[in-house]
């Protein structure tokens, strides 16, 4: 039976394997590398160099259920503090592609944000994985907050795993920009600028920033249509920044339009001022990722105020629902069958002094009757009401051959009280 390690201070919420196994390490003054060697790994695993970070990536089997051994932690949790615990959302797999280019358009190309799929060309990028460098000699990014990093207790400070994936910009905690450090596994040296400070980043890239972080965090983020799970935002993201990636002279021109006003507003040139021919954000360098991020998080502020209309198929979803007025069941202050009943009661009242109108009465009640026993009933019901027998017609035949002249006609109308007029 593995025996459980006397110190083993627990994980903090969001942090890289490798980084959690830095502060394991430290109690016992060993590297990473040591401790993996001789306490988790067989003996003829081929450690990985320190610019790979590959332990994050997905590391060899037996490692984590090893270290959940000697530390306590479930598996699942530690299996989420690696790039492979975040298949199939963060990234679909993995795995080798089944077909070369395949995964790269069922991420990007499925559906759309802000363009139309008619205005995104097909392109195929063969052995890509949503996130992560296509060139595997490129290490991760080393990124941390100054505000955490200067606040931290001895020994608790680490890097997260969302830090080293260029899908994120700010501090969850403090609103403030991840400046990039200098670091080996899992552990901060220092930053690769002197004079590195807390920088709040822009309120639209915390906004998005904190729905990423919601997102791998609880399984799902709110979005002013509706709540979507980490997958579909994880994939509106990228989606968003290849539409942003992507030359603009091929656009139709509300789309060009709406592309320029983006970058103008993230204070950046059109394409991060890439004027090369396209590639892969994941090809890109930092700097270049970054202005795609900040041009991303505009993009969104601007389509949910309705400074710019988005025509994707996930557009909808960064919209509110369209207000659609519901009856709360109160009767309605209009008493139509009241209107109606005293429109009945004025037009008999006029027939009772006038034939005409008395005539007009009988012939809209009996308009659709053909049977002479139909018509005598609603005479005689006439009659009840005080309409007198000599203003009626005596039968159905009769008035039919009364009908009004050419060029005269009697109407009964309502305007509030009902009144009948002749015209």
């Amino acid at each position: 039976m593995t025996a459980r390690w006397p110190l083993h201070p627990p994980p903090s919420e969001g942090e890289a394997l490798t980084s959690w196994l830095s502060r394991l390490a430290e109690p016992y003054s060993m590297s990473v590398e040591e401790l993996i060697r001789h306490n988790l790994a067989p003996p003829d695993l081929d450690l990985l160099d320190d610019h790979t970070s590959a332990l994050d990536l997905n590391p060899p089997s037996g490692v984590l259920p090893t270290l959940a051994a000697r530390t306590g932690v479930p598996m699942d949790q530690l299996r989420h503090m690696t790039i492979a615990g975040q298949a199939p959302w963060l990234l679909d797999t993995l795995d080798r592609e089944p077909v070369p280019g395949a995964a790269f358009d069922t991420y990007v190309h499925q559906d759309s944000v802000l363009l139309t799929a008619k205005e995104r060309p097909r392109r195929q990028v063969p052995g890509w994985r949503a996130w992560l460098p296509t060139d595997p000699k490129r290490g991760a990014l080393r990124r941390a907050c100054p505000t955490c990093q200067s606040t931290a207790a001895a020994g608790t400070f680490g890097f997260t795993l969302i830090s080293q994936l260029p899908l994120t910009l700010s501090c969850p905690h403090h609103g403030c920009h991840l400046d990039p450090a200098f670091g080996g596994i899992g552990t901060f040296v220092a930053w690769e600028k002197q004079d590195t400070g807390a920088r709040p980043a822009p309120a639209a890239v915390v906004a998005m920033d904190a729905r990423t972080h919601q997102a791998l965090r609880t399984g799902t983020v709110t979005l002013p249509r509706r709540s979507v799970h980490v997958g579909v935002w994880c994939r509106l993201l990228r989606t968003l920044i290849d539409e942003l990636s992507g030359p603009v002279s091929a656009l139709r021109t509300r789309s060009h339009r709406s592309v320029r006003h983006i970058w103008h507003t993230a204070g950046h040139p059109v394409r991060a001022g890439m004027v090369a021919p396209w590639r892969p954000y994941e090809a890109l360098p930092w700097r270049k990722q970054q202005m795609l991020l900040e041009a991303a998080a505009a993009a969104l502020d601007l389509i949910e105020t309705g400074e710019i209309t988005a025509h994707g198929t996930l557009a909808s979803l960064l919209t509110p629902e369209p207000h659609r007025p519901v009856s709360d069941g109160t009767p309605s202050d209009r008493h139509y069958w009241q209107q109606a009943e005293d429109a009945i009661n004025a037009a008999v009242a006029l027939a009772q002094h006038d034939p005409a109108p008395a005539r007009q009465l009988l012939a809209t009640l009996t308009a659709l009757t053909r049977s002479e026993v139909t018509f005598q009933r609603i005479r005689d019901d006439l009659i009840v009401l005080g309409i007198p027998d000599d203003h009626l017609p005596r039968t159905l035949a009769e008035q039919r051959a009364r009908q009004t002249p050419a060029g005269s006609t009697t109407t009964v109308t309502s305007c509030g009280v009902g009144t009948l007029r002749r015209t």
